[in-house]
């Protein structure tokens, strides 16, 4: 796991591309605290920050050159003693044990058709000066952040905004577009950046530049959602264990110590009982919480597991106070805005985490394949909900627009969920799916941004991602969108953020390819059943866990940001929502925002996870002193 940074410049590079290369890769140290590499010839220059992981030696250095190609690479190839065994056998020498090597020649022997051979997490660029291209890549789920600039002759590209403005900072325009979609969805989706000069490179993407100019197109084409449904049960739950176990043996190919988040969920529980089950013994770590967030507590159910598995279990206690001062370091992690409240608790896991390890085995992807969130039991909920009359829709609806809410009180909190459910559980299928994932309404957004545009709104991106699902089932349709905007714009972006940090390599063997093709494969309704979700899931691994495991109910990592935000951060949310500094700033109305405010504070509304937002997009600004 590495960051990594370069530019291609057709009229040629200058000492001044490598000085702000060099500016760039120290923005990044954190990304890879084990060394940096600069290299260039006349028309390209490449750097690397290296988190050595494989193969520990110079030989893993980067920047890597092989047979006049040149490479800088972000991720970890998990199969790729299986391709170097392939490659020479086609006759191919290697001077190292690293899997930048076997990119190379593997891109050497069989170019872009590599792509799909690897399986792993990468963000890579390629340089081939005969042909005088450059190749950016990224994995099938995004795991490693790729963002580019493209300025006439020149292209920059970077695994951090921050380090691709050093190199190439183009404009500081914002981008109204990315804007109003972080306070939509609380991040910014790719292709978008909060700046309007640069670009993410989506997940599954191939991008080349040369002279004939920048062309992008997908080389993941989505070929294992057409893929023959399953209609043996159990043929999919004795697949998906062989694929399942594969994946996590594969990914304990380290140099380095291995170790897996243990939370009190079945996902991480089953990731730990697949290790145990190969007789893989490796530490565990999990986070707890004190205090007034004890409604969040995990740490029993945790310790179950690993007692019964026989794990070495480390715990990391989170109260009120320790968790609120790391804020700041969690909000400057971020290169952009980015609101998900859950980034505290991932950020200090891992710093505890590192202390011990250097990689981490985690749980994520398995609620956005198999149907674990509970605004899937919505779509399931829906069809009855609109056989109700209409007239006692509205009732309900307005009876439960009245009462209090709060995401800190488990009652208030059922209120809630309610109450988002009666708003959209009378929408078409694409609304009502943007619905539950939206935090503000397209209503909302023109109100607050005096910026707001039409397009795009994220029932149109929810649209056109449920027509590329065409002839999925309902519930795969529904996974399908989450996966391709949810998970690699909020669940793994945080991830990488977070665990990034703390130089931390975090890996996901639900994300495996053979996983998620079995995945794909299930019928949706053995996934999610009323009032239970990842079904299959629950069956396949039912023998490795003890029953209860199975049976406590979905929390997930949110943090009491309402608590917060009425105590020990009432300040900060009272500098972020100042209406002068709004108003100085002309991106955001002061009017709605002192709305959320008197509704927090008076108890009528919980508008926590909006201000939350607004927070994070000020402590961004703040850091890149846009004013």
């Amino acid at each position: 796991m590495c960051g990594i940074a370069g530019m291609t410049d057709l009229r040629g590079v200058g000492s001044d591309v490598m000085d702000a290369l060099s500016g760039a890769l120290d923005h990044m140290r954190l990304r890879g605290p084990d060394g940096a590499g600069l290299w260039h010839d006349d028309r390209c220059a490449l750097g690397h920050r290296r988190l050595a992981i494989i193969d520990l030696s110079e030989g893993g250095r980067q920047p890597m050159l092989h047979h006049g190609y040149a490479i800088t690479f972000n991720g970890e190839i998990y199969n790729h003693e299986i391709l170097r065994e392939e490659l020479e056998g086609l006759g191919h020498v290697f001077a190292s044990r690293s899997d930048t090597e076997v990119i190379l020649a593997g891109w050497r022997q069989w170019g872009e058709a590599l792509l799909p051979r690897l399986s792993g997490m990468f963000a890579l660029a390629i340089w081939d000066p005969a042909a005088g291209d450059l190749v950016l890549a990224t994995d099938r789920f995004g795991k490693k952040p790729l963002v580019y600039t493209h300025d006439g002759d020149r292209l920059a590209f970077a695994s951090d905004l921050r380090a691709l403005r050093t190199i190439l900072p183009g404009s500081g325009e914002i981008d109204q577009q990315a804007l109003k979609l972080f306070f939509s969805l609380r991040f910014i989706p790719a292709p978008w950046t909060i700046y309007s000069s640069a670009r993410k490179l989506p997940a599954g993407y191939v991008a080349r530049f040369s002279r004939a100019g920048l062309s992008l197109r997908r080389w993941d084409d989505g070929a294992q959602a057409r893929r023959p449904v399953f209609t043996d049960r159990q043929e999919a739950i004795a697949a998906l264990r062989q694929q399942f176990d594969r994946a996590v043996g594969e990914r304990l190919v380290a140099d380095v110590p291995v170790g897996a988040f243990l939370s009190g969920g079945i996902d991480s529980a089953i990731v730990c009982a697949s290790l145990a089950a190969q007789g893989r013994q490796v530490r565990s770590f999990t986070v707890g919480f004190t205090g007034a967030a004890a409604y969040y507590e995990e740490r029993p159910a945790a310790r179950r597991v690993a007692r019964h598995l026989g794990l070495d279990h480390i715990e990391v206690d989170i109260d009120m106070g320790s968790a609120a001062d790391v804020v700041d370091e969690v909000l400057d992690s971020c290169d952009e805005p980015f609101a998900d409240s859950s980034a505290l608790p991932v950020f200090l896991l891992s710093r505890e985490t590192r202390r011990h390890v250097t990689v981490a085995l985690s749980g994520d992807g398995a609620d956005e394949i198999f149907a674990g969130y509970r605004k899937y039991q919505g779509e399931l909920a829906a069809a009855h909900w609109q056989r109700l009359p209409a007239l006692l829709r509205r009732g309900i609806a307005g009876i439960l627009a009245g009462m209090p809410e709060s995401k800190d009180r488990p009652v208030l909190e059922l209120l809630r969920r309610a109450r988002r459910f009666a708003l959209h559980g009378d929408k078409p299928p694409a609304a009502r799916q943007a619905g539950w994932m939206s935090l503000l309404s397209e209503a909302e957004l023109q109100t607050l941004l005096p910026g707001w545009q039409p397009e795009p709104s994220v029932e149109g991106l929810v649209m056109a991602l449920r027509q590329k699902a065409d002839g999925a089932d309902l519930i795969n349709q529904v996974l399908s969108v989450e996966q391709s905007l949810v998970l690699g714009g909020d669940m793994l972006r945080k991830v990488d953020l977070m665990s990034m940090a703390n130089s931390l390599e975090v890996r996901c063997p639900f994300l495996d390819r053979g996983v998620t093709d079995v995945a794909a494969a299930i019928p949706g309704n053995w996934k999610l059943q009323p009032g239970r979700g990842k079904a299959i899931l629950r069956e396949a691994f039912a023998d490795r866990l003890p029953p209860d495991v199975f049976r406590l109910p979905k929390k997930g990592f949110e943090m009491p940001i309402a608590s917060w935000l009425r105590g020990g951060l009432r300040d900060r949310m009272r500098a972020a929502s100042d209406p002068v500094k709004l108003q100085r700033q002309g991106l955001i109305h002061a009017g709605p925002v002192q709305e959320w405010v008197d509704d927090l504070e008076s108890g009528r509304r919980d508008t926590s996870w909006q201000l939350w937002a607004l927070m994070a997009f000020q402590a961004w600004a703040a850091r890149e002193r846009l004013w």
